[in-house]
């Protein structure tokens, strides 16, 4: 396989991840405080992760 198909699987799989990430914080952050409390989180932590830099993980 050449460097030019791993570096773009690569790039592919990243963006793919950002998006699965990016919504399932949208997703958390559209819960109501009854279904945040069920999974033990509090929406601090939730308005934490959605103003959380994109690059960190």
């Amino acid at each position: 396989m050449s460097m030019l198909v791993r570096a773009w699987q690569a790039l592919a799989g990243t963006v793919r991840i950002r998006r699965e990430r990016s919504r399932a914080r949208y997703q958390l952050a559209a819960m109501t405080e009854r279904e945040l409390l069920d999974f033990g989180m509090t929406r601090a932590e939730i308005v934490y992760e959605l103003h959380k830099p994109r690059r960190r993980k």
